[in-house]
């Protein structure tokens, strides 16, 4: 056998265990990938999912949150007195924490004619119509600006042009009330100091 016909064959031999250790490392990043891919992950899980995991865990154990109490209901942050929340509900089905944080305590109540009342808490005025709140007034904590004075009542900051009277503002129909108004002060006529929202008539339903 001739010297280059012996260096064509160990070449050849070289280029066939190259293939072989190519082929095995190929085979093993892939095994590796199939065992990674079946094996539970250990890296932490994401925020949806650990959120996804407190709510389970309050399922499972019954716990959930104390401001829960109302059905569901949970005041946002921010709010002074949640008006749409609180009118058109009727009075004796309002959770009692519900009433002591946004109405306070009950101080007077008024029988009115045709199955209306009138109740002052220490926070705000109520009418009820047949036990359901209709009307709520409420001072404001102190001088506020429209948007102010919305949002911390539970309304949009904006609820577009109102109707500008003497001493108040006011909507008809909006944010599913039938009149959301809000009363200046005397000093600064960009101040409001009030807050006065109808949720339906009594006289309308005749």
């Amino acid at each position: 056998m001739s010297i280059e016909s012996s260096a064509d064959d160990n070449a050849g031999v070289q280029r066939g265990q190259l293939v072989v250790v190519g082929l095995g490392i190929a085979a093993a990043v892939l095994l590796l990938w199939v065992v990674r891919g079946r094996t539970p992950a250990t890296e932490s899980p994401s925020l949806i999912e650990q959120a996804e995991q407190r709510e389970a865990s309050r399922r499972a154990t019954g716990t959930a949150p104390a401001a829960r109490a109302a059905r569901g209901y949970v005041k946002r942050e921010g709010l002074h007195l949640d008006v749409p929340y609180l009118n058109g509900r009727r009075l004796a089905e309002l959770p009692p924490d519900v009433i002591a944080d946004q109405l306070g305590a009950e101080l007077v109540r008024t029988d009115l004619p045709e199955g209306e009342e009138h109740l002052e808490f220490e926070k705000a005025q109520v009418w009820t119509y047949d036990g359901r709140i209709y009307r709520i007034r409420k001072k404001l904590a102190h001088p506020m600006d429209i948007p102010t004075a919305l949002g911390t009542s539970g309304f949009p900051l904006d609820l577009g042009t109102p109707i500008d009277a003497t001493m108040e503002i006011r909507w008809n129909r909006a944010w599913n009330q039938r009149r959301i108004s809000l009363i200046r002060t005397s000093g600064d006529p960009r101040l409001y100091a009030e807050i006065d929202v109808w949720r339906f008539m009594p006289k309308e339903l005749y």
